[in-house]
């Protein structure tokens, strides 16, 4: 008789989310790269082909713990572990809405506007009020550097906002 205990199963629903997600990005990316130049075409086999790869890994590596009673694919509970108490759970929620936030209003407030108020919220958010003096510098320094770096010295084309144009006119 085996007297350890019995060990229950790790739910893995929760780790499903990313290789989920890769799979989504890789069908867009392989869909939207039929009009660029080859070679762009031949780069975007190779990252898909790896991420097919390791998505296939995942699923593999999971049906064999599954049937070997290691882990378990559970909705109950999946979703209380991957949001957490409600405190944590609800800065999650608002962090996902500030991300989306960012996403929607880059367009018309411009690159450097928009990170210094999602880093500034972000920071505020995940630490406290209390620490708004050291969310003001850091994002203040995010979006400085990231408009001398990408803006001002690559010449990237992120959208142009009112900071964008100002600082244009002066340099």
């Amino acid at each position: 008789m085996n007297n350890e205990p019995q060990q229950r199963p790790r739910n893995i629903l929760p780790d499903c989310i990313i290789p989920a997600l890769a799979l989504a990005f890789t069908v867009y990316y392989l869909t939207t790269i039929t009009e660029v130049p080859w070679i762009s075409q031949a780069s975007a086999i190779v990252v898909s082909s790896l991420l097919l790869l390791s998505i296939m890994a995942f699923v593999i590596r999971s049906v064999w713990r599954i049937r070997q009673h290691q882990e378990t694919l559970q909705f109950e509970g999946a979703f209380h572990k991957l949001l957490g108490y409600l405190p944590i759970s609800l800065k999650r929620i608002v962090l996902l809405l500030l991300a989306i936030a960012y996403v929607w209003l880059i367009d018309s407030l411009g690159f450097t506007l928009t990170t210094f108020i999602f880093v500034f919220i972000g920071i505020v958010l995940l630490s406290s009020l209390a620490n708004w003096k050291n969310a003001l510098i850091v994002s203040l320094s995010c979006s400085v550097i990231g408009y001398i770096v990408f803006i001002y010295f690559f010449k990237t084309r992120f959208p142009a906002g009112p900071i964008e144009h100002w600082l244009k006119g002066i340099l």
